[in-house]
């Protein structure tokens, strides 16, 4: 009998707890997750790398396929079109070399930089006079809207004949091309200040004066940068119309020349010139920005 009882018992299944058979039961699917493998040191120092310095590497990536394209083209079409980088680059040299480039490159910088600059000025003292007052605005908007439609390079001419051959004529054809965006943007800027912010200022007992220094002036900052980037633009078109028509030198005067002569890697070697300093200028535009405006910032990624 006591071996039958002893027999019994071991040979008896036992009956799992509930928590015994919850630990044996297999995870779920979803609980089968492989942790993602370390990346290398090395890969790690690459992708730090490039993402500090993304937006130099992606510019550098985008001039050498420029050249590269510039290059392949270069060789299939025509010399009268479109000449291979090594003939700008010798023109490069010639130019330095006779002393020319250098003469001609200065007599653009200034009438462009004069004209910019007077642009600037007036453009953005009549744009905040153009907001601050609803009777001014609507006098001058009609004729501001006109005039910056208006191709007004057509007028090249009549300027160098009211202002003669020179610096005068230059000059007033930038104003009259670069003004008027900046005339505009200004004023929109002021115009479309946000009216919680003006009404929180006077709230807090701020009068007019202090609420367009501290509220309408920083709101339209980015609105004026933007007019000054647009004004750079024409402002080049404006110096090189009008040497093209009313000028001895300069860089517009060269590429002028340069097509007469059916020289075009000398055309083009004005044209590179002259987008270099457009693309320098605009990316000073927006360092200004920033520098001004630090709350607003990119949010493209």
């Amino acid at each position: 009998m006591r071996k039958e009882h002893v027999l019994s018992e071991t040979s008896s299944p036992t009956t799992p707890s509930k928590t015994e058979a919850a630990s044996r039961r297999p995870p779920p699917a979803d609980e089968f997750v492989i942790p993602p493998a370390p990346r290398p040191r090395g890969w790690r120092r690459v992708v730090a790398f490039y993402r500090r310095f993304d937006t130099v590497i992606h510019t550098v990536a985008s001039l050498i396929l420029g050249v590269v394209i510039w290059q392949l083209v270069a060789e299939r079409a025509s010399q009268l079109v479109i000449v291979p980088l090594g003939a700008v680059w010798t023109a490069l040299q010639e130019s330095l070399n006779g002393g020319q480039l250098l003469t001609d490159f200065g007599a653009s910088v200034q009438g462009f930089a004069i004209g910019l600059v007077l642009s600037a000025v007036f453009g953005i003292a009549i744009g905040v006079v153009m907001a601050m007052s609803k009777v001014v605005f609507d006098f001058l908007d009609i004729w501001v809207s006109a005039l910056y439609s208006t191709p007004l390079i057509a007028l090249a001419p009549l300027f160098v004949i009211v202002f003669g051959i020179g610096l005068q004529a230059k000059i007033a054809v930038v104003i009259s091309l670069a003004i008027f965006p900046v005339i505009i943007n200004t004023a929109a800027g002021i115009r479309t200040t946000d009216e919680k912010l003006v009404e929180t200022a006077y709230s807090f007992g701020a009068n007019r004066r202090q609420i367009f220094a501290k509220v309408m002036l920083p709101w339209a900052v980015p609105f004026i940068v933007t007019g000054l980037r647009l004004a750079v633009g024409r402002a080049l078109i404006g110096v090189v119309v009008a040497e093209f028509f009313g000028s001895t030198n300069g860089l517009g005067h060269a590429v002028f020349t340069a097509s007469n002569n059916f020289d075009t890697a000398g055309v083009w070697l004005g044209v590179f010139i002259l987008a270099a300093i457009g693309m320098i200028l605009i990316r000073l535009m927006h360092t200004l920005e920033r520098w001004v405006a630090p709350w607003r910032q990119s949010k493209v990624q």
